[in-house]
């Protein structure tokens, strides 16, 4: 009957009323994990991830032991609104590297809303997978 009611599915009416709900309660301070895709290349990995509205000068990009960590803020600017569903908050996301990744040499560029971090690759060797016996007890 909802549909008859509603020109969209009952999967979307209850989509947007959800993401109404967390712009309403959501905590002050809460921490946004910006949407992100690796690739593997031959020699390197590229990371790609969305962080529109930033500037370079609002990212940090650092390696933290044998993870690559990127932080920023997306600061709201104060004014009258009459409507706002922009996301406005601090971002965090840590990334385990890969075994095979060098730590020297990583680059970092913001193109359109877009951080790509290309992180080299050193050959190794394949490691061969090592039995580990089960006994009973």
């Amino acid at each position: 009957m909802l549909e008859k009611l509603w020109p969209f599915g009952r999967n979307q009416v209850r989509k947007a009323f959800e993401e109404a709900l967390e712009k309403v309660f959501k905590e002050e301070g809460e921490t946004l994990e910006p949407l992100s895709e690796l690739s593997e290349h031959e020699d390197h990995y590229l990371l790609r991830v969305e962080v529109p509205g930033l500037g370079p000068e609002s990212l940090e990009v650092r390696l933290q032991g044998d993870q690559l960590v990127i932080e920023g803020e997306k600061k709201e600017e104060k004014r009258t609104k009459h409507l706002s569903e922009i996301v406005y908050g601090r971002i965090y996301r840590a990334y385990l590297l890969p075994k095979d990744a060098k730590k020297e040499g990583i680059e970092a560029r913001l193109q359109k809303g877009v951080l790509e971090v290309k992180i080299p690759r050193e050959k190794r060797e394949a490691e061969p997978p090592v039995r580990i016996p089960v006994v009973e007890g």
